[in-house]
């Protein structure tokens, strides 16, 4: 959808962030648009399918409408739109889901800084805790899907979340379990079952909101991939089920260097 080219203006800002010198910080460049409870009409043509756009808004209680004519307090303008004449904030797609052409210097950092602002990283409709943990792991391998997967085996985080899962297999359950999932640790079952998710579909999951400020996923997944290339999603659940109870989300890719790096999301549904 958009390709973030590095700008040194903000590269500079984050060198000041990573490096403890400098005087305040630039603002992160990301612009507050009036979503929330709003009443929204798409004009044009989209990147994203229409469907998926209107879903992304009604999360955040918006109406969607088709009728210009009706009251309405946000116009989505995309491609090849009429030009139109309204009293309505106007906004472009890349501005509803906070698309930038901003890379960071350094993705978790990014992450840090958006948690110590007040943005809150997490599913939508989640019970649970949302977001863990940014990781930087050191690995020598150079197949991304393998080095997440020995993330997983030796991480703490979702060796803890499921301990704590409240759900375990009886051998009825196990002679269940869809092709779709294998065992993190085949002697072990309440270590949890993988399976690798399409990040395009992922990226509609979740969301960084601070005092109706709202970073998309896509946002997030698209600043990550201009950091590090390639990114994938590893999702660990308590069962072999895609609405399991307790599920854990490592999103990452390989850095210049080698490194693994990402996130780790948290996600309950009961």
């Amino acid at each position: 959808m958009i390709k973030p080219t590095r700008s040194p203006f903000y590269q500079a800002a984050e060198d000041s962030l990573l490096s403890g010198v400098g005087g305040s910080q630039l603002p992160l460049p990301y612009r507050s648009i009036p979503l929330w409870g709003a009443s929204v009409a798409f004009v044009g043509e989209f990147d994203a399918p229409l469907e998926t756009l209107q879903a992304f808004c009604e999360r955040f209680e918006a109406e969607v409408v088709a009728d210009l004519e009706e009251e309405i307090t946000l116009v989505v303008v995309g491609n090849n739109s009429p030009t139109i004449e309204t009293s309505a904030t106007v906004c472009s797609e890349p501005e509803l889901l906070n698309l930038t052409d901003w890379v960071p210097v350094s993705f978790p950092a990014l992450l840090d800084r958006l948690i110590t602002e007040g943005f809150d990283i997490t599913y939508r409709a989640n019970e649970g805790d949302g977001f863990q943990t940014t990781f930087q792991y050191p690995t020598e391998n150079t197949e991304l899907s393998s080095a997440l997967l020995a993330y997983a085996g030796q991480s703490e985080v979702v060796r803890r979340i499921m301990a704590e899962a409240p759900r375990r297999y009886s051998a009825r359950q196990l002679a269940k379990v869809s092709a779709d999932f294998a065992l993190l640790d085949p002697p072990d079952p309440n270590r949890g079952w993988y399976q690798f998710l399409e990040v395009s579909e992922f990226a509609w999951d979740f969301d960084a909101i601070s005092d109706r400020i709202i970073v998309s996923g896509l946002s997030l997944l698209k600043t990550m991939q201009a950091c590090v290339g390639d990114i994938a999603v590893l999702a660990i659940h308590d069962q072999a089920l895609e609405n399991s109870v307790d599920a854990v989300h490592i999103i990452g890719g390989l850095d210049p260097q080698g490194q693994l790096m990402g996130l780790i999301l948290h996600r309950v549904w009961t």
